[in-house]
């Protein structure tokens, strides 16, 4: 998996995300602190160190339990976010709030997609001949207050760390070589992302399109070729 990224700001602040991709392809994590930006970055190296050691067949242990409804691969990203979870709440959160992490992680294994995540970004899947797919929504809680002569800046919805428990969004979905994953950080999905015509997805055209729809919302934009 490859990635490829574009950050789009405004008057209105929206994090830029910290980004791991591992040479061989089978990962990529993708982390946006909302507070202090290396308690990002320990989430994702927490991330990082537990699916490598997974999926190398090293035997780790943890204090989850493995869900026997999804493949071993959604487990792996799943338990290491609830691992990055653990970790940030009772090293950084546990007596006062610092910082809330909106994290996402992608393990491939052959033509498999497993995905785990809490928060932002939107996944959609770009299939070869169909229009864009989504797979999973990231929700931003600014659209249920906006009024029609405002908007508001983005607010998270759900945040990793700030609880003993978090609420962490998976699944799993069979993507081929050649086809792509679109991820979006966004108050709201543009129609220009939504209603474009089947074919190749080139970051930047719908980059400037998105820009030219809402010029006062910011966003962060993904492309992931498989």
């Amino acid at each position: 998996m490859k990635l490829i990224e574009r950050s789009y700001s405004t008057k209105m602040l929206r994090p830029r995300p910290l980004i791991h991709s591992e040479d061989d392809g089978s990962l990529v994590v993708i982390a946006t602190s909302w507070g202090q930006p290396e308690h990002g970055q320990r989430a994702l190296d927490e991330v990082v160190k537990y699916v490598g050691a997974a999926k190398s067949d090293v035997e780790v242990t943890s204090p989850f339990e493995f869900l026997a409804c999804v493949p071993d691969e959604v487990n792996y990203v799943r338990t290491a976010l609830l691992l990055a979870n653990d970790l940030l709440y009772r090293g950084e959160n546990k007596m006062e709030y610092f910082s809330g992490v909106e994290i996402l992680a992608m393990f491939r294994r052959g033509n498999m997609l497993a995905w785990a995540q809490v928060g932002n970004p939107s996944i959609f899947a770009q299939r070869t001949g169909k229009r864009l797919q989504p797979l999973q929504m990231g929700l931003d809680l600014s659209t249920e207050f906006n009024t029609q002569d405002k908007t508001l800046p983005p607010i998270p919805t759900e945040l990793l760390g700030l609880e003993p428990s978090c609420n962490i969004k998976c699944g799993h979905s069979v993507l081929k070589a050649g086809e792509q994953v679109v991820l979006l950080s966004a108050s709201a999905i543009a129609n220009s992302l939504l209603n474009r015509e089947p074919g190749k997805f080139d970051l930047n055209i719908i980059t400037q399109k998105m820009i030219q729809e809402d010029p006062e919302a910011p966003f962060w934009l993904g492309l992931i070729d498989l």
